[in-house]
């Protein structure tokens, strides 16, 4: 294109960011998630997954406890840890915003140890 030699384009990005987790089985697990955003009217959702399939294999509690400043609270029990073999999972976090506009917000690994 003419007149644009020199010029830096921008990049827009809309994956989700990145986060891993760790957590022994049979303990409770729970993190605190800052977006900084007003997440007014959003709804979360949070779930282990298969590495392989891609499939959930048990929810994550995610619960949005701050909606102006946009944090969320990710909990799973003692028992839900407990009933993961050891090994490593994915993992995501999900949102609806208002609209019903979904956006899976997070992924990453969570490592179970024994």
């Amino acid at each position: 294109m003419a007149g644009l030699e020199g010029t830096i384009l921008a990049t827009y990005s809309q994956l989700p960011g990145t986060m891993n987790l760790a957590f022994r089985r049979g303990d409770e697990f729970g993190a605190t998630i800052d977006f900084d955003i007003s997440m007014v009217g959003y709804a979360v959702s949070a779930a282990i997954t298969s590495t392989v399939t891609g499939q959930d294999i048990r929810s994550i509690t995610a619960t949005v406890t701050n909606e102006s400043a946009g944090v969320v609270a990710l909990a799973m029990t003692e028992a839900e840890t407990g009933g993961l073999a050891a090994g490593t999972y994915g993992w995501r976090l999900e949102w609806v915003a208002p609209g019903d506009v979904k956006r899976t917000a997070l992924t990453g690994f969570a490592e179970v140890t024994a």
